[in-house]
C-alpha cells in the first residue's frame, strides 16, 4: 500500500478559471450574434443604406466585443457593451412590436413588405396579419436574440458586486419604463 505525503489526493484534479470560461462563452456568443447581423447585412443594405450600415456597425462591434472578451476587457468595456446590447435588444423588440420610428425615404419597407410572397425574414405572414412597419420573427432573429441574451448574462456577471446589482437595477428600471411607454401608446 502507497501512503501519499500531507496535502496529495490520489487523483489528479482540473482546475477551471471560471472568468475565462465565460469570457470563452462571452465571445461566442458574440461572435454568433455577429455573424447573423453580418449575413443579413446584404438584404437590409438593399432596403436602405441605412439599415445596412446600422448592421454592419452591429457586426463590427460584436466581433471587436469576441475579440476583446478574449483579451479580458475593463470595466468600461464591459459596461459599454452591457448597454449596447440592451440597447440592441430593445431596438430588435421595437422593430417586432410597434415598427421602427425611422423608414426608408417615402415610408417604403423594400424587401420587408408583408405582401404574399415578398422576400423578407422567410416567416409566411397572412396580409394584414402585421401593422405596417412591423417584421415578422424568423429563425435567424431568434438565433442572434439567443445569442444576445447569453452575451448579456455573461457580461452582467463579469461585473463587481456593486456595479453588477447597479446594472441590474438599471436595467429593470428601463424594462418598466420601456413597458409604461408602451402601453401609454398603445
Amino acid at each position: 500500500m502507497t501512503t501519499l505525503p500531507a496535502g496529495a489526493t490520489a487523483l489528479p484534479r482540473h482546475t477551471y478559471d471560471a472568468a475565462l470560461v465565460a469570457r470563452w462563452v462571452g465571445a461566442g456568443a458574440a461572435t454568433i450574434a455577429a455573424a447573423v447581423h453580418l449575413y443579413i447585412t446584404p438584404e437590409h443594405l438593399r432596403e436602405w443604406w441605412l439599415y445596412g450600415g446600422f448592421f454592419l456597425a452591429v457586426t463590427v462591434a460584436q466581433a471587436v466585443l469576441a475579440v476583446l472578451l478574449l483579451r479580458g476587457p475593463g470595466i468600461w468595456v464591459v459596461l459599454l457593451a452591457v448597454w449596447g446590447t440592451v440597447c440592441l435588444i430593445g431596438i430588435y423588440v421595437v422593430s417586432r412590436t410597434a415598427g421602427l420610428p425611422i423608414t426608408p425615404p417615402g415610408g417604403g419597407h423594400g424587401i420587408h413588405s408583408h405582401a404574399p410572397g415578398a422576400l423578407g425574414s422567410g416567416v409566411p405572414v397572412l396580409p394584414g396579419s402585421l401593422p405596417p412597419g412591423v417584421e415578422p420573427v424568423a429563425a435567424l432573429d431568434l438565433l442572434a436574440l439567443g445569442a444576445e441574451l447569453l452575451l448579456l448574462v455573461v457580461l452582467v456577471g463579469m461585473l463587481p458586486t456593486a456595479v453588477r446589482r447597479l446594472t441590474i437595477n438599471l436595467m429593470l428600471v428601463a424594462g418598466v419604463v420601456g413597458w409604461g411607454v408602451a402601453l401609454s401608446l398603445g
